[in-house]
């Protein structure tokens, strides 16, 4: 009931704010309202969040870092291969649900491939997890170490298993045909120093 009663006076607190602070944390607070990604409970996160929440205007009580990391300390632009051949068809960030119509976050991308297609990993690491998610069906949770990560979901089948060593180019699964997208699809994610950061700053993009 407290965890309620702190998202609600969150929710009060900056719906009117412009604050990037308030803007990034409010986001990442539906995306976990709204997804499962079964990295940490979802309890954690939503109590982390509402406190991120609760602090976003008041950096004198705390410095609250931003979940969606604007600031470029990982792979260069570019650097990182494709997971898949395909084509983009959802991007990072807020973006309308075409279910219902509705506003959400989105973790990652949505790469339109043709089922059955090899999914490969695009960076060195360990299988840190392989599950089963409502929301993105079979997904592959690499560890690349200092707090970077890729997940790969919406699989068909997965070709690794957890505290596997792997590589960049392996094949850690299978495009399936959980997602929304006509055909199949990946949903890729990529996280640095555990944030959220849009996948489509690092990979190598075809013009």
């Amino acid at each position: 009931m407290a965890v309620v009663l702190l998202i609600l006076a969150a929710f009060f607190t900056i719906r009117g704010t412009s604050s990037p602070w308030g803007v990034q944390v409010r986001e990442n607070l539906k995306y976990v309202l709204t997804t499962e990604w079964n990295y940490q409970p979802v309890f954690e996160r939503v109590v982390q969040y509402g406190l991120q929440l609760t602090d976003a205007d008041w950096p004198f009580f705390s410095s609250p870092q931003p979940v969606v990391s604007i600031v470029n300390t990982g792979p260069a632009a570019g650097s990182l291969p494709l997971p898949v051949s395909g084509q983009v068809v959802r991007n990072f960030g807020m973006v309308v649900d075409p279910l219902d119509n509705l506003e959400r976050f989105h973790g990652g991308i949505d790469i339109a491939a043709q089922v059955g297609s090899e999914v490969r990993a695009v960076q060195d690491g360990q299988v840190k997890k392989v599950g089963d998610s409502r929301e993105l069906g079979k997904y592959v949770l690499i560890d690349h170490g200092q707090g970077a990560f890729t997940l790969y979901g919406e699989l068909a089948r997965a070709a690794v298993s957890e505290g596997q060593e792997i590589k960049a180019g392996q094949t850690v699964g299978e495009v399936g045909n959980t997602g929304d997208v006509s055909g199949g699809s990946l949903h890729f994610e990529l996280r640095e120093n555990e944030k959220l950061v849009d996948p489509l700053s690092r990979l190598q993009i075809n013009p």
